[in-house]
Protein backbone atom coordinates (compact mmCIF):
# COMPACT_ATOMS: atom_id res chain seq x y z
CA UNK A 1 0.00 0.00 0.00
CA UNK A 2 1.06 3.71 -0.86
CA UNK A 3 2.23 5.51 1.88
CA UNK A 4 -0.12 8.64 2.15
CA UNK A 5 0.40 11.89 4.41
CA UNK A 6 -2.61 11.94 6.95
CA UNK A 7 -5.19 14.48 5.91
CA UNK A 8 -7.08 16.00 8.37
CA UNK A 9 -10.82 15.94 7.59
CA UNK A 10 -12.48 19.15 7.29
CA UNK A 11 -16.00 19.90 8.29
CA UNK A 12 -17.05 21.28 4.61
CA UNK A 13 -15.88 17.49 3.20
CA UNK A 14 -19.38 16.58 4.78
CA UNK A 15 -22.45 17.43 3.54
CA UNK A 16 -24.53 19.85 5.67
CA UNK A 17 -27.38 16.99 6.36
CA UNK A 18 -24.90 15.08 8.09
CA UNK A 19 -23.12 17.45 10.61
CA UNK A 20 -26.57 17.64 12.16
CA UNK A 21 -27.53 15.10 14.68
CA UNK A 22 -30.85 14.45 14.97
CA UNK A 23 -30.77 10.99 15.79
CA UNK A 24 -32.81 9.30 19.01
CA UNK A 25 -30.87 8.76 22.48
CA UNK A 26 -30.12 5.27 21.21
CA UNK A 27 -28.04 6.65 18.83
CA UNK A 28 -24.26 8.59 19.69
CA UNK A 29 -22.29 9.92 16.39
CA UNK A 30 -19.37 9.24 16.80
CA UNK A 31 -18.02 11.59 14.79
CA UNK A 32 -18.97 13.18 10.95
CA UNK A 33 -19.10 9.89 9.36
CA UNK A 34 -19.71 7.06 11.93
CA UNK A 35 -23.05 6.76 14.35
CA UNK A 36 -22.98 3.66 16.86
CA UNK A 37 -26.14 1.73 18.21
CA UNK A 38 -25.73 -0.37 21.14
CA UNK A 39 -28.33 -3.21 21.49
CA UNK A 40 -29.05 -5.03 24.32
CA UNK A 41 -27.91 -8.15 23.48
CA UNK A 42 -24.35 -6.78 23.30
CA UNK A 43 -24.05 -5.90 19.72
CA UNK A 44 -23.02 -2.73 18.82
CA UNK A 45 -23.66 -1.31 15.07
CA UNK A 46 -21.57 1.29 13.77
CA UNK A 47 -23.14 2.90 10.39
CA UNK A 48 -20.31 4.86 8.22
CA UNK A 49 -21.37 7.15 5.47
CA UNK A 50 -18.61 9.24 4.50
CA UNK A 51 -17.95 11.69 1.39
CA UNK A 52 -14.59 13.34 1.01
CA UNK A 53 -13.13 15.36 -1.48
CA UNK A 54 -9.51 14.54 -0.52
CA UNK A 55 -7.65 10.89 0.72
CA UNK A 56 -7.76 11.12 4.77
CA UNK A 57 -5.55 8.78 6.91
CA UNK A 58 -5.36 7.78 10.43
CA UNK A 59 -3.56 5.22 12.57
CA UNK A 60 -4.76 3.16 15.66
CA UNK A 61 -4.06 0.16 18.10
CA UNK A 62 -7.15 -2.11 18.70
CA UNK A 63 -7.07 -2.75 22.30
CA UNK A 64 -10.62 -4.51 22.16
CA UNK A 65 -11.21 -8.24 22.19
CA UNK A 66 -14.21 -7.83 19.72
CA UNK A 67 -15.30 -9.42 16.49
CA UNK A 68 -16.31 -7.28 13.56
CA UNK A 69 -18.74 -8.26 10.64
CA UNK A 70 -18.34 -5.78 8.36
CA UNK A 71 -19.91 -5.12 4.57
CA UNK A 72 -18.96 -1.79 2.37
CA UNK A 73 -22.57 -1.00 0.67
CA UNK A 74 -21.95 1.38 -1.79
CA UNK A 75 -19.75 4.47 -2.69
CA UNK A 76 -17.08 4.74 -5.15
CA UNK A 77 -14.17 5.01 -2.71
CA UNK A 78 -11.26 2.60 -1.95
CA UNK A 79 -10.30 1.65 1.36
CA UNK A 80 -6.77 0.57 2.10
CA UNK A 81 -5.80 -1.14 5.61
CA UNK A 82 -2.40 -2.04 6.76
CA UNK A 83 -2.34 -4.63 10.00
CA UNK A 84 0.40 -5.21 11.85
CA UNK A 85 0.30 -7.69 14.86
CA UNK A 86 4.41 -8.11 15.31
CA UNK A 87 4.97 -11.04 12.82
CA UNK A 88 3.22 -10.16 10.40
CA UNK A 89 2.04 -6.51 8.09
CA UNK A 90 -0.79 -7.55 5.43
CA UNK A 91 -2.48 -5.33 3.53
CA UNK A 92 -6.29 -5.35 2.25
CA UNK A 93 -8.19 -3.26 -0.40
CA UNK A 94 -11.71 -3.09 0.33
CA UNK A 95 -14.22 -1.81 -2.46
CA UNK A 96 -18.40 -1.88 -2.83
CA UNK A 97 -19.51 -5.07 -2.15
CA UNK A 98 -16.80 -6.64 -0.01
CA UNK A 99 -17.58 -7.79 3.24
CA UNK A 100 -15.24 -9.26 5.84
CA UNK A 101 -15.13 -10.77 9.44
CA UNK A 102 -11.79 -9.63 11.41
CA UNK A 103 -10.45 -10.15 14.81
CA UNK A 104 -7.51 -8.05 15.82
CA UNK A 105 -6.76 -7.74 19.61
CA UNK A 106 -3.64 -5.91 19.74
CA UNK A 107 -2.77 -4.55 16.19
CA UNK A 108 -1.79 -1.63 14.75
CA UNK A 109 -4.50 -0.35 12.17
CA UNK A 110 -3.01 2.10 9.24
CA UNK A 111 -6.25 3.10 7.35
CA UNK A 112 -6.48 5.15 4.47
CA UNK A 113 -10.23 6.00 2.77
CA UNK A 114 -9.45 7.76 -0.52
CA UNK A 115 -11.21 10.64 -2.66
CA UNK A 116 -14.80 10.08 -3.18
CA UNK A 117 -18.39 8.63 -1.29
CA UNK A 118 -18.08 5.39 0.82
CA UNK A 119 -21.34 3.93 3.15
CA UNK A 120 -21.11 0.74 5.02
CA UNK A 121 -22.41 -1.03 8.20
CA UNK A 122 -19.94 -3.41 10.68
CA UNK A 123 -21.26 -5.19 14.17
CA UNK A 124 -18.82 -5.78 17.01
CA UNK A 125 -19.31 -7.98 19.41
CA UNK A 126 -17.02 -10.29 21.87
CA UNK A 127 -16.30 -14.01 21.56
CA UNK A 128 -18.37 -14.37 24.68
CA UNK A 129 -21.48 -13.03 23.33
CA UNK A 130 -21.19 -14.91 19.80
CA UNK A 131 -21.01 -17.87 21.91
CA UNK A 132 -24.15 -16.75 23.57
CA UNK A 133 -26.18 -15.77 20.65
CA UNK A 134 -24.89 -19.19 18.75
CA UNK A 135 -22.12 -22.05 20.29
CA UNK A 136 -21.93 -23.81 16.84
CA UNK A 137 -20.83 -20.32 15.37
CA UNK A 138 -18.54 -19.38 17.71
CA UNK A 139 -17.32 -22.85 17.57
CA UNK A 140 -16.52 -22.56 13.96
CA UNK A 141 -14.75 -19.46 14.27
CA UNK A 142 -12.89 -20.59 17.05
CA UNK A 143 -10.20 -22.50 15.71
CA UNK A 144 -9.32 -18.99 13.25
CA UNK A 145 -9.37 -16.63 16.00
CA UNK A 146 -7.07 -18.86 18.42
CA UNK A 147 -3.92 -17.53 15.94
CA UNK A 148 -4.32 -13.99 18.11
CA UNK A 149 -5.76 -12.27 14.85
CA UNK A 150 -8.31 -13.44 11.81
CA UNK A 151 -8.92 -11.23 9.27
CA UNK A 152 -11.28 -13.10 6.31
CA UNK A 153 -12.54 -11.05 3.48
CA UNK A 154 -15.31 -11.85 1.15
CA UNK A 155 -16.98 -11.07 -2.13
CA UNK A 156 -20.53 -10.37 -0.63
CA UNK A 157 -23.18 -12.15 -2.54
CA UNK A 158 -26.50 -10.57 -3.05
CA UNK A 159 -28.10 -12.69 0.03
CA UNK A 160 -25.14 -11.22 2.51
CA UNK A 161 -25.57 -8.09 0.61
CA UNK A 162 -28.89 -7.63 1.08
CA UNK A 163 -29.34 -8.35 5.12
CA UNK A 164 -26.30 -5.11 5.12
CA UNK A 165 -28.68 -3.42 3.37
CA UNK A 166 -31.42 -3.73 5.12
CA UNK A 167 -29.45 -3.51 8.51
CA UNK A 168 -28.24 -0.29 7.37
CA UNK A 169 -32.08 0.55 6.03
CA UNK A 170 -33.89 -0.01 9.69
CA UNK A 171 -30.65 1.28 11.55
CA UNK A 172 -31.99 4.96 10.65
CA UNK A 173 -34.99 5.27 13.00
CA UNK A 174 -33.70 3.20 15.82
CA UNK A 175 -36.68 4.51 18.24
CA UNK A 176 -39.41 3.27 15.75
CA UNK A 177 -41.80 0.38 17.45
CA UNK A 178 -39.89 -2.89 16.18
CA UNK A 179 -36.91 -1.10 14.84
CA UNK A 180 -34.51 -2.55 17.99
CA UNK A 181 -35.96 -5.90 17.11
CA UNK A 182 -35.39 -5.72 13.50
CA UNK A 183 -31.92 -4.60 13.95
CA UNK A 184 -31.19 -7.67 15.95
CA UNK A 185 -32.69 -9.59 13.81
CA UNK A 186 -31.21 -8.29 10.01
CA UNK A 187 -27.50 -8.54 12.71
CA UNK A 188 -27.90 -12.20 13.21
CA UNK A 189 -28.76 -12.90 9.79
CA UNK A 190 -25.62 -10.74 8.46
CA UNK A 191 -23.34 -12.27 10.68
CA UNK A 192 -24.76 -15.72 10.57
CA UNK A 193 -24.46 -15.67 6.03
CA UNK A 194 -20.92 -14.08 6.40
CA UNK A 195 -20.00 -16.88 9.00
CA UNK A 196 -21.14 -19.74 6.46
CA UNK A 197 -19.22 -17.86 3.56
CA UNK A 198 -16.25 -17.67 5.54
CA UNK A 199 -16.02 -21.24 7.18
CA UNK A 200 -16.73 -22.61 4.27
CA UNK A 201 -13.15 -21.83 2.39
CA UNK A 202 -10.73 -24.39 3.76
CA UNK A 203 -7.43 -23.36 5.01
CA UNK A 204 -5.14 -23.96 2.25
CA UNK A 205 -2.52 -27.21 2.44
CA UNK A 206 -4.15 -28.00 5.83
CA UNK A 207 -4.52 -32.47 5.29
CA UNK A 208 -5.12 -33.05 9.48
CA UNK A 209 -7.41 -35.31 10.78
CA UNK A 210 -10.01 -34.33 13.84
CA UNK A 211 -7.79 -36.28 16.16
CA UNK A 212 -4.40 -34.27 15.23
CA UNK A 213 -6.36 -31.16 15.46
CA UNK A 214 -7.74 -31.74 18.65
CA UNK A 215 -4.64 -32.65 20.21
CA UNK A 216 -2.79 -30.04 18.62
CA UNK A 217 -5.11 -28.15 20.43
CA UNK A 218 -4.78 -29.48 23.89
CA UNK A 219 -0.64 -28.96 23.16
CA UNK A 220 -1.84 -25.44 22.04
CA UNK A 221 -3.20 -25.21 25.91
CA UNK A 222 -0.58 -26.43 27.25
CA UNK A 223 2.21 -24.11 26.16
CA UNK A 224 -0.13 -21.17 26.54
CA UNK A 225 -0.88 -22.26 30.44
CA UNK A 226 1.70 -20.37 31.75
CA UNK A 227 2.92 -17.20 29.45
CA UNK A 228 5.76 -16.70 32.15
CA UNK A 229 7.59 -20.00 31.62
CA UNK A 230 7.51 -22.00 28.35
CA UNK A 231 7.41 -26.11 28.35
CA UNK A 232 10.05 -27.90 26.50
CA UNK A 233 9.72 -29.00 23.21
CA UNK A 234 10.09 -32.79 24.06
CA UNK A 235 7.29 -32.45 26.90
CA UNK A 236 4.74 -30.69 24.21
CA UNK A 237 5.63 -33.08 21.49
CA UNK A 238 5.01 -35.82 24.23
CA UNK A 239 1.86 -34.50 25.23
CA UNK A 240 0.34 -34.45 21.34
CA UNK A 241 1.76 -38.27 20.88
CA UNK A 242 4.30 -36.85 17.96
CA UNK A 243 7.46 -36.46 16.77
CA UNK A 244 9.03 -33.15 17.98
CA UNK A 245 9.50 -32.66 13.89
CA UNK A 246 5.81 -33.71 13.29
CA UNK A 247 4.99 -31.33 15.46
CA UNK A 248 6.03 -28.09 14.52
CA UNK A 249 5.48 -29.52 11.08
CA UNK A 250 1.70 -29.47 11.88
CA UNK A 251 1.39 -27.02 14.46
CA UNK A 252 2.65 -24.56 11.86
CA UNK A 253 0.13 -25.87 9.31
CA UNK A 254 -2.63 -25.86 11.99
CA UNK A 255 -2.16 -22.55 13.39
CA UNK A 256 -0.05 -20.79 11.10
CA UNK A 257 3.05 -20.11 13.53
CA UNK A 258 5.70 -21.40 14.86
CA UNK A 259 5.15 -22.83 18.37
CA UNK A 260 7.11 -20.17 20.31
CA UNK A 261 6.55 -17.90 17.65
CA UNK A 262 3.00 -18.20 18.89
CA UNK A 263 3.62 -18.10 22.82
CA UNK A 264 5.62 -15.31 22.40
CA UNK A 265 2.67 -13.22 20.37
CA UNK A 266 0.14 -14.46 23.12
CA UNK A 267 2.64 -13.12 26.15
CA UNK A 268 3.06 -9.93 24.29
CA UNK A 269 -0.85 -9.48 23.95
CA UNK A 270 -1.36 -10.11 27.76
CA UNK A 271 1.28 -7.54 28.76
CA UNK A 272 -0.40 -5.37 26.36
CA UNK A 273 -3.74 -5.95 28.16
CA UNK A 274 -2.33 -5.54 31.90
CA UNK A 275 -0.84 -2.50 30.72
CA UNK A 276 -3.73 -0.91 29.54
CA UNK A 277 -6.01 -2.26 32.28
CA UNK A 278 -4.03 -2.13 35.65
CA UNK A 279 -2.02 0.14 37.32
CA UNK A 280 0.87 -2.65 38.41
CA UNK A 281 4.39 -1.37 37.37
CA UNK A 282 5.80 -2.22 34.20
CA UNK A 283 8.39 -3.90 36.29
CA UNK A 284 6.26 -5.91 38.02
CA UNK A 285 4.25 -6.75 34.68
CA UNK A 286 7.38 -7.59 32.96
CA UNK A 287 8.53 -10.16 36.22
CA UNK A 288 4.87 -11.95 35.85
CA UNK A 289 5.70 -13.01 31.66
CA UNK A 290 8.83 -14.56 33.12
CA UNK A 291 11.02 -11.40 32.05
CA UNK A 292 13.57 -11.07 34.70
CA UNK A 293 15.37 -8.14 33.47
CA UNK A 294 12.62 -5.13 32.31
CA UNK A 295 14.96 -3.99 29.35
CA UNK A 296 14.13 -7.03 27.31
CA UNK A 297 10.90 -7.01 28.07
CA UNK A 298 10.71 -3.87 26.54
CA UNK A 299 12.49 -4.70 23.68
CA UNK A 300 10.26 -7.32 23.34
CA UNK A 301 7.32 -5.69 23.60
CA UNK A 302 8.57 -2.67 21.04
CA UNK A 303 9.19 -5.62 18.69
CA UNK A 304 5.87 -6.96 18.70
CA UNK A 305 3.91 -3.66 19.15
CA UNK A 306 6.00 -0.84 17.86
CA UNK A 307 5.93 0.91 20.68
CA UNK A 308 8.10 0.46 24.56
CA UNK A 309 5.55 -0.08 27.44
CA UNK A 310 5.83 3.20 28.65
CA UNK A 311 4.89 4.81 25.48
CA UNK A 312 1.74 2.84 25.77
CA UNK A 313 0.51 3.95 29.07
CA UNK A 314 0.83 7.55 27.41
CA UNK A 315 -1.88 7.39 25.38
CA UNK A 316 -4.61 8.97 27.04
CA UNK A 317 -7.33 6.59 25.31
CA UNK A 318 -5.90 3.14 25.91
CA UNK A 319 -6.03 3.64 29.51
CA UNK A 320 -9.59 1.97 31.37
Amino acid sequence: MAEKSTQTVASSDVPESRQTDTTQSSMIRLNAYTRLIALQSGLHILYWDARTKHDFSYSAYHDDDLIYFGAYTGGNSHMETRCWDGLTTYDTLSKPDDAYVAYRPGCRIDFTKTAGAGAGVTITLSPTTLASLSAEDATCLDQKLRSGHYFNQVRGGRQLLSFANALRSVGTSPKRPGSQLQMLGQSLSFMGSLIEQVCHIAPPNISLSEREIRRLNDTRDMLLADLASPPRLDQLARHAGMSVSRLQRHFRMLFGSTIYALFQKERMHEAYRQLVKDDESILTIATLMGYANPGHFSAAFRKQFGINPSELRQIPRLRR
